[in-house]
């Protein structure tokens, strides 16, 4: 699940704002991005208009695992220092 009206909200702007004005493109598309299988190009100018990394834009599994929103398949996520 994409954070991105949770990020605005923190930022202080509308997803309408966030659209219009840092996306320039209509709410309607942004919304529909956001809710479906957004591009990575897409993301990417979320991420730069909202001014966060663009992994910011993802929910932090609590269990180390997700869910791959296609067919459901868990995949275990691990982090190590590079």
């Amino acid at each position: 699940m994409l954070r991105v009206q949770e990020i605005c909200k923190e930022k202080g702007i509308t997803m309408q704002i966030l659209a219009e004005k840092c996306l320039d493109i209509t709410y309607q598309a942004l919304y529909a991005s956001v809710s479906g299988n957004p591009t990575l190009e897409r993301l990417q100018q979320i991420a730069t208009a909202l001014d966060v990394p663009i992994t910011d834009l993802f929910d932090k599994p609590a269990t180390g695992t997700i869910s791959c929103p296609n067919c459901g398949t868990e995949i275990k996520l691990t982090a190590e220092k590079v």
